[in-house]
């Protein structure tokens, strides 16, 4: 009896630490060659984060086989159509950017988090977005995920600290936080499967 007892304990914790895979259905049934990143919607308080940020997203979606819509182009067509507040070009259609830009899906960014928080010894920069991947042509969900990446800092003198600190609120470099961040977001086991222009497309499905 207590062998089985013990059995069961032992599944009930395999069972609790077992990955978790995602469901890729939607995306292997419509599988995307290219992709169109819209306007980031910033929910944070830093009002140059979206600016920002935008560099830095087309390098790791090319990486994974994608063929990317440049965004500032992207961000002057939608302009020519009067679309410019991000907030609603995400309520908009996903078939509305086939039409536009004729992509087989659409990316869409929100901002969660991009801050420095200071305690009384150390400091820690913030990004966090959230990622929701579009077919244009039927707007159906393909992925989604959402990552957060800090990096600390801390220690030492605490009128040294107070000093740094005032300084560094000034000068924080979050470019290559976000670079990070979205690298972690693109990639196995939560991130996108490669695509088309990656030597393991189609052969990566174990990985998620």
């Amino acid at each position: 009896m207590r062998i089985g007892f013990s059995l069961l304990i032992v599944c009930l914790l395999q069972a609790c630490v077992a990955p978790q895979h995602l469901n890729l259905d939607a995306f292997y049934a419509h599988p995307p060659r290219s992709i169109v990143v819209v306007p980031v919607v910033n929910e944070s308080p830093e009002v140059t984060a979206n600016s920002v940020f935008i560099t830095t997203i087309t390098q790791p979606l090319a990486e994974r086989g994608y063929y990317v819509f440049p965004v500032y182009l992207t961000d002057m067509i939608l302009r020519d159509f009067g679309l410019v507040e991000a907030g609603h070009i995400h309520l908009l259609p996903a078939e509305r950017f086939y039409e536009l830009f004729g992509a087989d899906a659409v990316l869409l960014v929100t901002i969660k988090d991009w801050s420095t928080k200071y305690l009384v010894l150390a400091s820690s920069v913030v990004v966090e977005m959230e990622y929701v991947l579009k077919d244009t042509r039927t707007g159906t969900v393909l992925w989604q995920n959402k990552q957060t990446y800090a990096q600390n800092s801390g220690g030492g003198d605490p009128i040294a600290m107070a000093i740094s600190a005032a300084i560094n609120a000034l000068i924080t470099d979050y470019l290559p936080l976000a670079r990070q961040a979205n690298f972690m977001a693109l990639q196995p086991p939560k991130g996108l499967p490669a695509g088309p222009y990656h030597p393991e497309y189609q052969q990566d499905k174990g990985k998620f």
